[in-house]
């Protein structure tokens, strides 16, 4: 079995590295993988969240009537980008109870923006 710190061979079971003295029943965990992908998924929330109320915001100055018009389409399709987007903080969320406790809020929330905005969309 070798060493993870300076890959000196050493005899099966043994507990110290006999080169360097590091604990041989060491296991590496995962955390800096998951770290990345929590900062990933935050990263991309934030991104799409930005650039989604950038773009309503510009529909909303240029665009005289979006309500009335077929933007309003596009101005929905952003808002709903925007709410799936929450799944994402969940996704970061390591802790395995706070993060169903976040997919059932980001679903209320979605199924809340769906209610609320099927009378604006078909009329």
């Amino acid at each position: 079995m070798n060493c993870l710190r300076c890959n000196t061979p050493n005899e099966e079971g043994a507990k110290f590295c006999k080169n360097c003295g590091m604990d041989m029943t060491y296991t590496p965990s995962n955390e800096s993988t998951n770290s990345k992908s929590s900062d990933t998924f935050l990263i991309i929330f934030i991104s799409v969240a930005f650039i989604s109320a950038i773009a309503q915001f510009a529909i909303q100055k240029l665009v005289d009537n979006w309500y009335e018009s077929p933007t309003k389409y596009i101005q929905a399709s952003l808002w709903l980008l925007q709410n799936l987007s929450f799944i994402l903080i969940p996704l970061a969320i390591r802790n395995k109870t706070l993060k169903i406790v976040g997919f059932i809020i980001t679903a209320i929330m979605v199924i809340y923006w769906v209610y609320t905005n099927v009378e604006f969309m078909t009329s």
